[in-house]
Parts: C-alpha cells; structure tokens; sequence
C-alpha cells in the first residue's frame, strides 16, 4: 500500500483559506480555473510529470497523480470523488520535493514543476501559476538529490557512427557545477569508451537518432552492464553547425570557438556543445519567463574545455569494473580503489579525484608535477594546516550554479563566505617560495574576493533561514530603514502600553483600554457609560453590547507602520539579499576558479595524506617501457587484511626488444621480459598480484604515490584487463563469449606501450580448446603486440612457452607442504608451478570429507594409471609422494586401443585379423 500523505487543507484552498476552485456551478471537474492551469503545462510539457504548487503541497492530477504515487509511494485520491467523473489526485509536501524528485528521475521521469508567481495573500482572484523549471536526470541541480562525489553528465552526441570520415562529436555538461567539455571519436568504438567513462545522467541525441530503429540497442551496449539513460531529441535546427557556432559565440561571449579548441573542421564539437547548452537551458529557465518570473539560464556555464586523445590512460568500462576503480560490481562505492584512498576534505575534491582515477595522465610532464605537489605537501604541518583548512570548505561549484540560476538562498551565502574565508587560510598555509609549479598556480587564484566575504558576513546573520521570503536574513544596523521597521515590530506593545497610558490620563478615564484585532485594526474601548467624554478627535470605529471602540489620527498612523512592519521589513530584507546575491554571481569566474583550486590542492594533500600513513613511495616516471615495482602491495586488500598480514611483492617487466635465439637467450637469462606467466594454486593470490600491478600504474599516471616501497613506470597508454566473467543473459551471451569479446578487444586495441592483465583466458570452453586459445592469444601478445602482460592461468601446459621465448618468465606462488597440509605464502617467486592443490583448496571451502575421500581415491587410480600426469608430476607419481592434482590435459581411456593391446598378432589367422579389423572398427565408432 502507498503511504499515505501528511493531513493537509483541500488542494483547491490556499493557506488563507481563499478559494482556487471554480465557483460551486462548475460542473466539470477539469473545467475549473486551476486545472486549466494545470492542463496548460501538461499541453506544453506532455511527457512530464506535471507538479503544481498549491499552497503547502505539489499536486498532481490524472496518470501524472498515478505516476507519482506508484513512484514515491504516496496516497493515492481523487478530486470530485463522489462526481461522475473523479479526478486522480497526489500529492507531495513542497518541503519534501527534493526527496521525490530522485525517485522520478530515477525511473526515467521528467518532472514538470508548475510554482506560484505571487503571494496568495496578495492574489486577487486565482493564484497565477506558471512553468518555472523542467527538471531531467542531466540537468538536475539541486544539491540534496545529487550525489555529492560524482559528477552527473548530461552529453550531447551528434552521431553514433563516424559520417563521411566526420567524427563523432561529444559534449559532456555537468550542470550542478558548470563543468563544460567536449571530445571527439573517431570510431564506435571510441564512442563506446567515452561513454562508458561519462556514465551519463541523459542523453542528447538528434530527434531522427533517437527516434530511428536500434538506437536504444546499440546505445545499451556500448553503456553495459550500466544501465540506458533517458534519452532526449532536439530537432535538427539546433544541430547545425553554423547556428551551433553562432549561438555558442553569444551565449559562452566570444567572437570565436578558437580560444576552446574549436577550430574551423570542427563544427561536429560545436554543434554538440550547442546542443547540450540549448537543452539544459530551456529545461531549467522553463516557461517562468513568460509567466513573470526570473527565467534565468545557466549563469555560471562560463568556458567550455577540449579533451584531445593522447592526453590520458585509456581505461575502458571492463578495465574500470575489473579492477574496481570507483564502483564495484553493485555499482556502489565500499571496496573499491576509490574508497580506499579518498581522504579528501571537500566535494569538489572527491570529485576530482575521482575524475583523476578514471582519466589519469599518459603524459610524463603533467605527471610528474602532479607528483611534485604531493611530495610539497608531505611536510606534516604544512599538510595538516591545509586540511583543516579545506574542512571549511563547502561544495562551491554547486553552490555557484545555484547563485547563478536564481535558487541559492541567504545560507548559501554565508557558506559561501565561510569557503571564501577558508580559502585564504589554505593560502596561507601554504609556503609563499619554493612552491611546485601546479600549486604556485592554483594560490593565485584563493583570493577571488577578500571584500565580498567580508561584505557577506558583514550583512547576513551566521544561521539565516533557508526561506528567503519569511525575514531574519539581515544583521542589525545594515540599513536604517530596516532597523525602523524592526523596532516598530518589536516595540509594538510598550509603544501602545505608553499610548494607553497617555491618553487615559488626557481624558481622565484610567479604565481606558488600548486593543487590537486583524478586522479592525487598532482601536481604543471604552464602556458605554465613559462614552460622553470621548474627544472631538477620536472617531467611533465600532459599537459592541456593552462598549464603544474608538481610533484617532495618531493611533491609525502607527497602526499603518506597526501592521505593516514585518511585510516591510521582510521585502527590504529581500532586496538586500537580492543585492548581495547580484554582487557574488559578478564575481562568479573568478570563484570558480577558486573552487577548482581549492579541489586541486585537496586531491594533492589527500595523496600526501595516504602516502604519510600507509608507506606509499614517489614512482618514476619516464618514456622507457619498463615496468618495475619492489614490495608493490595491493591498496584495497590491503586495507581489509591489513598492512602487517599483507604480503608485498615484485614485479619486473619490460616490453623492450627481446632477443628470441638460442644464442642470445642464454646471455639475456636474466631479462626481466616483457610477460609473465604466472602459475600457481587457487587462493593463493595471484589474482591479487595481478591486479595491484594494474592499481599501481592507474595511481602512478593519477598524480599520486603508489603502495611499494619502489617503483619505475614506463609511460602506459592503454590499460586492459580480462579478469573473471559471468554470463549476461540479457544480451544473450554466455561466460565464454564475454571472456572472448573481451579478449578480442585487447588483442585489437592493445600496442607495445600496454599493459595487459589476463586472468584464466579459455576457461570458459572445453579444455583442447581453452589451452589452444590460451597459447595463441600468448603468442599473439608477445611475438605480434610485444606489451607488458601478466597471464595469471591453471594450464601448466603454457609455462612450455618460456622454453623457445626470452620474453616470457614463469612465476609461481610460493607454497609450504608438510603431510596433507599446505600453507600458502602468497610470494610470487620465479618457475612454474607442479600442483593446484585443488582437493585442499575444496575442504578449505567447505566441501564434505566424504566428497573429498572419494576424490582422493580417484585421483589415486589415475595417478596408479599415469593419466592426466605432466611431465613434472609423473616422477612424484613414480616415487610414492602426496597426491598430485590432475591437469586438464588428460587423455581420455580407449577400449579399442586396449583391445588392440591385449592382442597377439602372430597367432592370428588372416581370417582372424580381418574379423579383429572389424570388430575394431565397431568398438571404435561406439566410442
């Protein structure tokens, strides 16, 4: 059952008790003037949920009303219930709308909001009501619905395949913060990745894209396993590319796109970002425009930035999800690289940084003075004096973005203040010399506006209420004006105490009495009996049973000014908000900047911050293609098993030429080669190892240190990862077809500046299969592609590749053996492993002994029969040790072979052979 709503008043009533429903001889209930008014925004709005304020509450009327309550879970009624014709009918407390709202989005909805456009105490006649804002899962700016560490992209595609060898234009606007930027792709591919790394809010499409058979299909395939966005159309007009530069030009105030990146053949990038600006717009300005209210746009989408490719480390959906960059599997937060070292202080912080994690640098440069900042911060005071700092810091992009669009309250401002304050104690926290260049740069810009945080401070009080319409925004002593109005209020009842006093003595009457009601006003009453000595000035203003009630000239002056104080007061004070908020959006650029500065030196004091606790080294960078790391450990495991019980360890690879003859192998035995081939029992760790490889380089080219206590990273430019597999039935493939599409994507993208990580390729099929794939794709990869590449796999078989290529090293887990029982110690040393200790692996699981007795006896027949041994094995099999696990590799028993054995041929007649000929060829075919 759906919740049911607060009690509140009639939708057809406002606060006062005024009407907004059609006289009592409407006999349609839709016919009324409030629902015309309602059906009005349905017309211009008909895919959206249309909410309309009256009074305390957002209604919502016919499938709308139904929506919503199925939706949110709220009551269900209905207007005219007992008419021939009831209307549907929910509701929401407008308090409580930044609490629905996520919940319509999160279905696909579009929302509508229809909002008063004057005070229903001043409306004469039917409240006037109009569109003020459509609000969609990518334009979504209120703080409260959003989540506060992740961007939330709204992206304009103009195509989804290249046109005419045009690229694909790509726009990405994160409205909440005004983050503006553009791409390109020149293949569907590299469509598909931007995509995935946007993990978009809402799509813009051209409305004959979105309209056309397949788009949503394909679309969900490049965004899987994350789930389709709502997907928006514009018209065709609005994609044009000479339009697109016009109005891009007037809207961003420049008289060209150079200054962006946006040269002369690149109107596929214009048109996007026009695209994307245009549909934000009109969603948040509405229709308020028309209807009297502010319409403002997006105010603080003041610059726009190009993304070239080159500039970062590749890092597709697979590779993010593999190794759980920022979400995990559940797609939440715990257990991934990011909740490991977030120890950012601020929103705009966490942010970046995540950011950084998914799109780190491929560049040396940019990388190293990214490193050079963390290292400045490594000094303990200097660190701990910025964070405190930076712990005063509120989410200031998004607080820009609601000065900008006209919805930042009076408490808004005193944040901002206060962010302003802290941004110049980080400043000076910080050391004035000897600075690294990227935090020099950003202390330039921590002091956007000294006098504007005192002038904030100077008028709002410390905690002002968040509507801005009911008073007590503005200190004392900030406008004289105001303060009359205030004392008229709060002296109201010692001023009338005096006057009583006064005029009672004048007359001589001591029983007179000074009163006041909201009909009248205020009045002075006097007994029927005291009546005859009334002054000629005073006026009767009412005749009651028992008493007369009078005013006079001076009394109905201050009743003027005393009744009408507080509503004075409360509009000067919004006048003077008005003003102050008018004065923090003309320094909006110059904030922003701040705010992105701010975010910067966050993300680098937080690396400094993990690096200082958790033992993290500074790596080399360099154009070499080396990959080496002493006692490298794994950031996340790590942190669960903690840092005394994890085992650290090394890994050296280097994708340089490596010579393949005999002659030259012997010399370069001790090359550390470009793939490793890791063998070794389950849970033993070297899924772990792997993947702390992969960890390790993503933080090194982020900017931070990294968990080891060396490491030397040749620059990498593409990361990728084939690391388990599951079946996803909803695309209708199977483990293995995942696992080769994924396989198949490395193998065409990868290049020798790579880094590969393989765990089990060719599982998922027969085993002549699966080894089969498995020694291709690792010939492929070292002969044809010669990157870096860590293959963690059970076919003992592939550690044979080591014998004819120098390139290849085999590594094994290091295990501890003493009876039945084994240890393992999680050291990757060199060789190859001899056992996979499965039986071991299956009573650690939980497996029944009797299950597992009988297990032993069958692997002991086939160890008496020599099946299924290695070459390795078969010795131990001989000499009488443990148990030996099976390869996959075991031959399968043939009973026409054994026939054929136990036969001697010198005793057979012709006749003989060629019935045993016969009799073979039988068995054979039942085989």
């Amino acid at each position: 059952m759906p919740a049911a709503t607060p009690t509140r008043p009639h939708p057809g009533l406002t606060p006062g008790g005024r009407s907004d429903r059609a006289p009592a001889m409407a006999k349609d209930p839709k016919d009324t003037p409030m629902m015309r008014q309602y059906l009005e925004a349905k017309t211009a709005q008909p895919g959206a949920v249309v909410l309309m304020r009256m009074g305390d509450f957002y209604e919502a009327f016919f499938e709308d009303a139904q929506e919503l309550s199925r939706v949110c879970g709220v009551a269900l009624t209905s207007r005219n219930k007992d008419g021939p014709d009831p209307v549907p009918m929910a509701g929401v407390p407008h308090h409580s709308l930044k609490t629905h709202l996520p919940k319509l989005l999160a279905a696909g909805k579009r929302v509508a909001v229809v909002d008063q456009l004057e005070d229903p105490a001043q409306a004469k006649g039917l409240v006037r009501r109009g569109l003020t804002r459509v609000i969609t899962a990518g334009t979504l700016i209120d703080e409260d619905a959003l989540d506060g560490v992740v961007a939330n992209w709204l992206v304009a595609l103009t195509a989804l395949d290249p046109e005419d060898g045009r690229p694909i234009g790509i726009a990405a606007l994160d409205v909440s913060t005004g983050r503006f930027q553009v791409e390109d792709a020149s293949t569907g591919q590299a469509l598909a990745l931007a995509l995935a790394r946007l993990a978009p809010a809402e799509l813009v499409l051209p409305d004959v894209l979105r309209q056309a058979d397949g788009t949503r299909e394909r679309l969900a395939a490049m965004l899987a396993p994350a789930a389709l966005p709502p997907l928006a159309g514009l018209a065709a007009f609005a994609w044009k590319p000479a339009d697109a530069r016009r109005w891009l030009g007037e809207r961003l105030a420049v008289a060209a796109l150079d200054g962006f990146g946006i040269g002369r053949g690149d109107d596929h990038l214009a048109a996007a970002a026009a695209a994307c600006l245009r549909y934000a717009e009109s969603s948040l300005s509405g229709a308020a425009v028309a209807e009297g209210g502010t319409g403002k746009g997006l105010g603080h989408v003041r610059s726009l930035v190009r993304l070239h490719a080159g500039e970062h480390l590749v890092l597709d959906a697979s590779c993010r999800r593999n190794l759980d960059l920022v979400r995990n599997r559940d797609n939440q937060r715990e257990g991934t690289l990011l909740a490991a070292i977030d120890r950012t202080r601020t929103a705009p912080g966490a942010r970046l940084l995540a950011d950084w994690l998914v799109r780190p640098l491929a560049q040396a440069a940019p990388i190293r003075a990214r490193h050079d900042a963390v290292e400045r911060l490594l000094d303990d005071p200097v660190r701990a004096a910025v964070r405190t700092a930076l712990a005063n810091v509120y989410d200031l992009e998004r607080l820009l973005a609601r000065i900008a669009t006209g919805r930042a309250h009076a408490r808004d401002l005193v944040h901002l203040g206060n962010s302003l304050a802290a941004a110049a104690t980080v400043a000076s926290a910080l050391p004035s010399d000897g600075l690294p260049a990227l935090l020099a740069e950003a202390t330039t810009r921590l002091h956007p506006a000294d006098d504007l945080t005192a002038e904030i401070h100077r008028v709002l009080v410390d905690d002002p209420p968040l509507a801005i319409g009911e008073g007590g925004l503005v200190r004392d002593g900030i406008d004289r004006e105001l303060d009359e109005f205030r004392v008229l209020q709060r002296d109201a009842g010692a001023w009338l105490a005096e006057y009583e006093k006064t005029e009672a003595a004048a007359i001589g009457l001591p029983r007179l009495k000074v009163g006041c009601n909201s009909v009248f006003g205020y009045y002075i009453e006097l007994t029927r009996a005291q009546a005859e000595r009334v002054p000629a000035h005073w006026v009767r203003k009412q005749t009651l049973v028992n008493a007369e009630r009078y005013i006079t000239p001076s009394l109905k002056e201050y009743e003027d000014r005393a009744l009408h104080a507080d509503e004075r007061a409360r509009a000067k004070e919004l006048t003077i908000f008005h003003d102050l908020r008018a004065r923090c959006e003309d320094r909006l650029v110059a904030i922003q900047l701040c705010a992105q500065a701010l975010a910067l030196i966050d993300v680098s004091a937080a690396f400094a911050e993990v690096a200082r606790s958790e033992g993290w080294c500074r790596p080399v960078i360099d154009d070499s293609t080396a990959l080496s790391i002493t006692a490298g450990r794994h950031p996340v495991v790590e942190r669960v098993v903690g840092r005394s019980r994890f085992v650290a360890n090394d890994t050296n690879l280097d994708a340089t030429v490596v010579a393949s003859t005999n002659a030259e192998a012997e010399t370069q035995a001790q090359s550390p080669g470009r793939l490793a081939m890791i063998t070794g029992p389950n849970m033993a760790g070297k899924s772990t190892y792997i993947r702390q490889v992969a960890l390790i380089a993503v933080l090194a080219q982020a900017g931070a240190f990294v968990p080891a206590a060396q490491a030397r990273l040749g620059l990498i430019d593409r990361i990728f990862t084939r690391v388990g597999a599951g079946d996803e039935l909803a695309r209708g493939q199977s483990t293995f077809m995942v696992e080769m599409a994924e396989t198949a994507a490395i193998l065409n993208h990868a290049s020798a500046r790579s880094l590969v990580i393989l765990d089990e390729v060719g599982r998922g099929t027969s085993t002549f299969d699966g080894v089969s794939l498995a020694w291709a794709i690792t010939e492929h990869l070292h002969d044809r592609i010669r990157c870096r590449t860590l293959f963690a796999t059970h076919y003992h078989e592939l550690t044979d590749l080591a014998a004819d290529r120098s390139g290849i090293r085999n590594l094994t887990v290091e295990v501890a053996e003493q009876d039945d029982d084994v240890a393992f110690l999680h050291r990757i040393v060199p060789g190859a492993a001899t056992k996979s200790y499965g039986i071991h692996v299956a009573r650690l699981a939980g497996v029944p002994r009797r299950v597992l007795a009988r297990a032993r006896e069958v692997l002991a027949t086939l160890e008496t029969l020599n099946v299924g041994l290695t070459e390795q094995e078969r010795p131990q099999a001989r000499a009488g040790n443990a148990p030996v696990q099976l390869t996959l590799f075991a031959p399968v028993p043939s009973p026409a072979l054994d026939r054929l054995k136990a036969t001697d041929l010198d005793q057979l007649s012709p006749r003989q052979a060629h019935d045993l000929l016969y009799e073979l060829q039988a068995i054979a075919r039942r085989e």
